[in-house]
């Protein structure tokens, strides 16, 4: 009878298709990638030092997803969304984010914790010296995954990445896109950024390990910033329907 390490195999190492597809979910997840931006597969293989057949599968995972959008002549673009797709997003991130972080505040050990404002301290320095960048916000996705890490809920941050995957592009409408104003207004609008309070209270909460307070810093964070988006990001376009646009 076999016994059940029989039916084990040996462990795989992550494949090209895999790294070209952790490549490609961090530049969507970290906002390196916008709406409207196009992928040249070719480009992505040289760059990348590999076949084009990874590349594709790579691909074609984050479109089967939503992630990407492939045209019947193959071209790959960062997808628009509709105001109407955006709220639905928002409203499942914040209910799944909330939860994630009301269980960080139970669960996260003290070394979480402290890295989870170390973290903030960071996304503050970030945009204090480089308001509307790419940096602002990588930085802001570096603090929300941290927490989401210390949930300690695999299942629940696979379910996150997941939204991130589709709102990390459109998040550089609120923390990427720099105020078309001199240096001084553009500090000062930086250091009255919302998330700014928003990371405070979650800390707080963390310290405190008040889970409702952390699941409403982290909500509240996510809504405005969508208010702010669809208030200052959207166009109409000629289908009649209202997209988030850079």
């Amino acid at each position: 009878m076999a016994k059940p390490l029989d039916q084990i195999r040996p462990a795989r190492r992550q494949t090209l298709s895999d790294q070209v597809y952790d490549t490609l979910s961090e530049m969507l997840l970290s906002g390196a990638l916008r709406p409207r931006d196009r992928l040249s597969l070719r480009d992505l293989a040289k760059r990348l030092e590999v076949s084009m057949m990874p590349v594709r599968e790579a691909v074609s995972r984050l479109a089967a997803s939503g992630a990407l959008d492939v045209s019947p002549k193959r071209a790959v673009m960062v997808p628009l969304m509709t105001t109407a797709e955006f709220g639905d997003l928002t409203m499942v991130r914040m209910v799944n984010e909330g939860h994630a972080a009301r269980l960080a505040a139970a669960r996260a050990s003290k070394t979480e914790r402290v890295g989870v404002m170390a973290l903030a301290e960071r996304f503050d320095e970030v945009l204090d010296r480089a308001y509307g960048s790419a940096a602002a916000v990588a930085a802001n996705k570096d603090l929300h995954f941290a927490l989401y890490r210390a949930a300690g809920s695999p299942a629940l941050l696979d379910v996150i990445t997941m939204l991130w995957l589709k709102a990390g592009p459109i998040i550089n409408f609120d923390i990427g896109v720099a105020a078309s104003v001199r240096d001084e207004a553009e500090i000062s609008r930086s250091r009255s950024h919302h998330s700014r309070a928003h990371h405070r209270m979650l800390c707080e909460a963390l310290e405190a390990r008040d889970g409702n307070a952390a699941a409403h810093a982290i909500s509240e964070d996510i809504r405005v910033a969508s208010d702010l988006i669809r208030a200052h990001g959207a166009m109409e376009n000629d289908d009649n329907c209202r997209r988030i646009m850079p």
